[in-house]
């Protein structure tokens, strides 16, 4: 089983979109999607997750004309391809049916918390897109769909995938100052302590939404983000999985796409890049190290 997880897109491919976005996301969000097409170079993968912020959206009616034309596109797509729910998607309007409508109306009412079977895996897809921006009972429900899916065949080893982080992959005060917004991780509490539970079958947590690329481990569960293509570094994940491993390589966009100014973490947005402890280059901090980026989880 080999797929493909791609995320922050950030694409207003609606030609009349007055979003102004991240500079020349289009440009790579049509690289990324062409890999998945007749004749693209990953057509070889068994699908492909979209785990969030495929488009900019910045209000209810950009999202619902963008939200449109984006399925449009994915529609040229020659494998499957399974959603996560992204902040951009719902304007952190969780729970919200007006701003889920056009989501809903784009993949279906059964694509926001469910199961995508890959064994000897299965992958659950968690919608946390508005972090704690919910009413106290669409908190209640996301932490009882989760508690539901982990339970189903309990004993099948999980990845989970939600856009936002349940954990902070870089040092925690530094990460919520260079993000620069509450989101930096997910302050659900509750999710975390279901995944970390002593019989969680949880082993691998895959996020974005941070725009840069991390992995850390925490009471044996590996947390991994990546960048997405919308913002420098531009990266994607590729997974394999056999009976007993699954290996994880992330990987970047062709150097000819790259635009050092769509970078959240440091300059244009700050005089300088941040660093941390564990990442004294500023480019370290943005792409992670060299096993944050390759590496690979027993299942036996």
């Amino acid at each position: 089983m080999k797929f493909a997880v791609i995320n922050d897109l950030h694409a207003h491919f609606d030609p009349g979109s007055k979003a102004t976005g991240y500079l020349e996301a289009n440009r790579r969000a049509e690289w990324m999607l062409g890999q998945f097409e007749k004749g693209g170079s990953m057509t070889d993968v068994d699908f492909v997750i979209l785990a969030g912020d495929m488009i900019h959206g910045e209000n209810l009616p950009t999202i619902t004309t963008e939200m449109k034309a984006f399925k449009e596109r994915l529609d040229r797509l020659v494998l499957p391809y399974y959603p996560v729910c992204g902040n951009h998607e719902i304007q952190q309007a969780e729970g919200n049916a007006d701003y889920e409508q056009p989501y809903r109306d784009a993949f279906g009412d059964d694509r926001f918390d469910y199961v995508i079977p890959a064994d000897p895996v299965e992958i659950v897809v968690l919608n946390n897109a508005g972090t704690f921006h919910v009413t106290k009972e669409r908190r209640e429900e996301r932490y009882l769909a989760l508690k539901r899916l982990l339970a189903t065949r309990p004993k099948v080893p999980k990845i989970l995938v939600c856009h936002i982080p349940l954990v902070c992959v870089r040092d925690h005060d530094v990460l919520e100052e260079s993000f620069g917004f509450i989101s930096y991780r997910c302050l659900d509490r509750e999710l975390l302590d279901l995944v970390e539970a002593p019989d969680s079958p949880v082993k691998l947590v895959i996020s974005g939404h941070l725009h840069l690329t991390g992995m850390t481990e925490r009471k044996g569960i590996k947390h991994l983000s990546t960048a997405g293509t919308a913002s420098f570094p531009h990266d994607y994940a590729l997974l394999e999985i056999t009976n007993d491993d699954i290996q994880i390589e992330v990987c970047n966009l062709p150097e000819y796409l790259h635009e050092p100014a769509s970078n959240i973490h440091g300059p244009p947005r700050y005089p300088e890049g941040y660093t941390d402890e564990a990442h004294f280059s500023h480019q370290t901090y943005l792409c992670g190290a060299a096993a944050e980026r390759s590496f690979k989880i027993p299942l036996k």
